[in-house]
């Protein structure tokens, strides 16, 4: 059969967020294994004890990127399987979970379904910033809760949650802490022990690792049921064959986030005021959804410019950025995060998000910020230019 070429690389790539490129380590760190270990994990002969090891020197190394065990480490498919898990297996009827307006679909849509059975459901409001504060929180927390789950950054805004907050109060409460991290692992420091987290789920792809593998970090001594059975692997956590070239993948990758993590950092905050100063001074109207956020993801307002319109315009001129959530893209819908953070559908159809990567460079950063100001001019020239949103001036200047 012949495969039609497609064009699927923008000569710009601004949606890290999404997802991220391979890294050129962390293939070549899959192509060893795939090449010379391709045994059963599970089996006794040697081909399945080398990959065991494989495995396992995988396992440990993320373990320790995030100050957990190793065996507290349950390889998935993903970050949405790991969310799922969780829900799913600590969860029973009569139970009380307090979670947030803002996360992602793989952990409220697992929540109205449990709903259906029996699960009581408190939704948070982030603050005007984006945040979603302890204190209110707290205010939620009944006699019957049974879990917190509140995502570490948040996948539309970037926008940061004081984990260490979050965990004081569930164990000052008594109650159990998650927090999907697939935004956050390798981007922030993490010490699962010292922010109090009892469960962390998290995906490769999002740092230049392979699409299809995840981690679920479950502290020792909190039973849960396994998602997917029909095996004993994973310590009878998660049933099927794990996925070897995926973890040392995810391993990989994880370990150069974490090398780079500061200077990654940094680099980040430079290309963000690089890139609101040239919108600036290409005198374009926006402003910035949510502050506080992590340097490397921009949610931006651009009144009078259909968002969805606006990423399909500088789709055609190379340049790839998104519309809200990967995951809920499908359809032109206004985010429910912006909706939740107090805006009205209009401002919320008026936005995208750039983010950057560990391949983003400044030279791409002002081409971006420039090649947007000349389509948002193309598609609305009668709107007025210089923007008067102070939040704006202030995290430019800062």
């Amino acid at each position: 059969m012949r495969i039609p070429k497609v064009k699927t690389n923008p000569s710009i790539y601004c949606d890290y967020s999404a997802s991220a490129p391979l890294r050129a380590e962390v293939r070549v760190a899959m192509t060893e294994i795939d090449d010379h270990i391709f045994g059963n994990p599970s089996s006794i002969h040697q081909p399945g004890q080398a990959a065991r090891v494989a495995l396992e020197r995988a396992r440990k190394s993320l373990a320790q990127s995030i100050g957990a065990k190793p065996r507290e480490i349950i390889f998935t498919s993903g970050g949405t399987e790991a969310n799922n898990t969780v829900l799913w297996g600590l969860l029973k009827p009569g139970d009380h979970v307090v979670t947030s307006l803002i996360e992602h679909p793989s952990v409220q849509g697992p929540l109205k379904r449990l709903q259906k059975q029996g699960i009581k459901v408190t939704q948070v409001s982030p603050a005007a910033t984006g945040e979603v504060l302890a204190d209110e929180v707290a205010k939620a927390i009944g006699p019957h809760t049974r879990l917190i789950t509140i995502m570490a950054i948040n996948n539309e805004t970037g926008v940061v949650n004081d984990l260490t907050a979050l965990g004081a109060l569930a164990a000052e409460r008594g109650v159990i802490f998650h927090t999907d991290a697939v935004q956050a692992l390798g981007k922030l420091p993490i010490d699962v022990i010292q922010c109090g987290i009892h469960f962390l789920s998290a995906s490769a792809h999002k740092l230049g690792g392979p699409n299809g593998v995840g981690l679920l970090y479950a502290r020792q001594m909190i039973p849960f049921q396994p998602l997917q059975s029909g095996g004993s692997q994973e310590n009878g956590h998660r049933g099927g064959t794990e996925n070897i070239a995926g973890a040392v993948g995810f391993a990989k990758a994880l370990g150069l986030a974490v090398e780079e993590q500061e200077a990654l950092y940094q680099r980040h905050l430079t290309f963000r005021k690089t890139f609101l100063r040239e919108l600036t001074e290409e005198q374009t109207d926006f402003s910035v959804n949510g502050s506080g956020s992590s340097p490397g993801v921009i949610n931006l307002r651009l009144p009078g410019i259909s968002g969805h319109a606006l990423v399909m315009n500088l789709d055609a001129e190379g340049i790839a950025v998104s519309y809200g959530s990967a995951c809920a893209s499908g359809t032109p819908k206004p985010s429910h995060v912006l909706r939740a953070m107090g805006l009205d559908e209009a401002a919320a159809s008026q936005s995208v998000r750039i983010s950057f990567g560990y391949g983003t460079t400044e030279a791409e950063v002002i081409r971006v910020a420039r090649v947007l100001a000349q389509v948002v001019l193309r598609m609305a020239p009668s709107i007025p230019g210089v923007t008067s949103d102070v939040t704006w001036k202030v995290e430019a200047s800062a």
